[in-house]
């Protein structure tokens, strides 16, 4: 199961973008601005909301604040200049969503390997990664940024899935 490093380059058109402070509050946040951008009506949206839900959560939970500009501070967002806010951007390929999340790093900034085994029943972590390695069909990764080390993690999502490829994805397996 492989994790891409960089996404492949390709004309995208900007859906939107979000800087949230790495607070509880900001995968709701997420979720709310996602289902703004690709309205109700939008095939894709369930799924990009629930990837950027997660992807959102790992973010706040395991950004390293304690890193130089780590620090999210007061809850201002003045955009790139706030280096210790998570970023969120969504963008449109030709049959494809890339939804990219930035955030202030880690000591590793790499995300952990997608367990090979679920969870137990139990568990109520560790389910994140595994949810958006089904949701992009294996099209996600992470790389950091030169100089400011932020990392990003990404994942493309299908434009207009079908009810089957849906329907598919909350199957449970036997």
């Amino acid at each position: 199961m492989a994790i891409y490093s960089f996404p492949p380059t390709q004309p995208l058109q900007p859906v939107g973008i979000l800087y949230l402070a790495c607070s509880d509050r900001a995968p709701y946040l997420a979720r709310e601005a996602v289902s703004v951008w690709l309205r109700a009506a939008h095939p894709a949206r369930e799924i990009t909301v629930l990837a950027a839900s997660e992807l959102v959560t790992n973010a706040v939970r395991y950004a390293d604040a304690s890193r130089p500009g780590g620090e999210s501070g007061d809850s201002g967002v003045d955009g790139e200049n706030s280096r210790g806010l998570i970023t969120l951007k969504l963008c449109q390929g030709s049959d494809y969503l890339r939804l990219g999340v930035t955030d202030p790093g880690s000591s590793c900034s790499q995300p952990s390997a997608i367990p090979l085994q679920a969870p137990s029943l139990e568990a109520e972590r560790g389910r994140g990664l595994a949810i958006v390695q089904a949701l992009s069909r294996g099209r996600w990764g992470s790389f950091r940024l030169p100089v400011t080390e932020r990392r990003v993690v990404w994942c493309h999502l299908d434009l207009d899935p079908t009810p089957a490829q849906i329907e598919e994805l909350f199957l449970t397996p036997a």
